[in-house]
């Protein structure tokens, strides 16, 4: 398969998401078989996180996450919290506009958005958005918003991989219309999307990380039969404002 981890270095770190993300005890052999690696060589990829305190020996033939990797976490999370920061924006959005508010945060990794939190309209018409949805980015608001701003040599690579809408099939839209497309996002600081044929429309802004890299957007999201009754302006400044907001608190929480 072609995301297997194939050096040592690559299935370290393929085993110590799998322990952050897995259950609080687990044992040599449950680890083994969610890795796809022999016991044999799990063992010795263990004992480097064992003896760096990233893992810890529990009860019995058990393995548990290492106080030294909780202290980590909760360093990183002091710091700043992107998802928790973003939620009083994403509310006051739903408040103000009554429409579904979206945080996504950029995997460089997966090179995708990934929805990190939603708060959703009290509208019963609405679409089913949901934390850990992978979002294309050269389609849709909140994928050009992140897209505008990665660098060149990015926005080449998911160019290549990304030929049609994961919505309607439909190949993307010219490399020209593109371009001209995400340098109006790079001035406006805000991307919008309107499509009747489908029944969507939105508006994102990015998020920015105390160095300048895209962490992700925040946007607004609706059927198109209710966008037309906003006014487009005035929603784009409000979301504008919310990532503007987030970007200043990042850099705060890094000076």
């Amino acid at each position: 398969m072609a995301d297997e981890p194939r050096g040592s270095g690559d299935r370290l770190v393929r085993l110590l998401k799998l322990v952050a993300d897995g259950p609080r005890r687990f044992t040599l052999r449950d680890i083994a078989a969610r890795a796809c690696l022999p016991p044999s060589s799990t063992h010795r990829l263990l004992q480097v996180l064992v003896r760096s305190g990233l893992v810890e020996r529990g009860t019995g033939q058990t393995y548990r996450p290492g106080r030294e990797l909780h202290r980590m976490a909760s360093h990183l999370v002091s710091r700043f919290d992107l998802t928790r920061s973003a939620r009083p924006f994403l509310e006051q959005l739903v408040a103000d506009w009554q429409e579904t508010s979206v945080l996504c945060a950029y995997s460089p990794t997966a090179r995708q958005a990934i929805i990190a939190d939603v708060v959703l309209t009290p509208h019963p018409l609405r679409f089913a958005v949901e934390p850990g949805l992978e979002i294309s980015l050269p389609w849709g608001s909140m994928g050009r918003a992140v897209l505008a701003f990665l660098p060149g040599s990015e926005i080449e690579a998911i160019l290549r991989d990304s030929k049609a809408g994961p919505l309607t099939g439909k190949p993307r839209s010219s490399r020209l219309e593109l371009e001209s497309e995400l340098a109006r996002i790079r001035v406006d600081r805000a991307s919008c999307y309107y499509d009747p044929q489908i029944d969507i429309a939105g508006i994102a802004a990015p998020v920015f990380g105390a160095d300048g890299d895209i962490l992700g957007c925040i946007g607004v999201t609706m059927p198109s039969k209710r966008y037309r009754l906003h006014e487009e302006d005035e929603l784009l400044a409000a979301v504008r404002s919310a990532a503007e907001q987030l970007t200043e608190q990042a850099i705060i929480s890094h000076s």
